[in-house]
């Protein structure tokens, strides 16, 4: 059976053997997709630690409401580590 290419492209395994989606992009395109969404992300990262580096908001805020902008902010970090891994493997 002749091998699949290293790629991280989606693989399926069936009875008559493997099939692997192999799709081209445009990486100038994607790259400047990319770029243009982690500048964003970043942005609200941002305004996301302003907010809970001022001690009035924290301090008069219901408590809900503190927590869910911790919460925002790990997962707009999550999402930040993500695009720089994206834009790392486009080179």
């Amino acid at each position: 059976m002749k091998e699949l290419p290293q790629r991280d492209s989606p693989v399926a395994i069936t009875d008559s053997g493997k099939v692997m989606l192999i799709v081209e992009v445009d990486r100038e395109a994607e790259r400047a997709r990319l770029t243009k969404e982690k500048e964003r992300v970043e942005a609200e990262i941002a305004i996301s630690k302003a907010k809970l580096a001022t001690a009035t908001f924290v301090d008069r805020a219901p408590p809900a409401v503190v927590e869910q902008e911790r919460k925002r902010l790990a997962d707009r970090e999550a999402k930040l580590a993500d695009l720089r891994t994206q834009l790392g493997k486009l080179g």
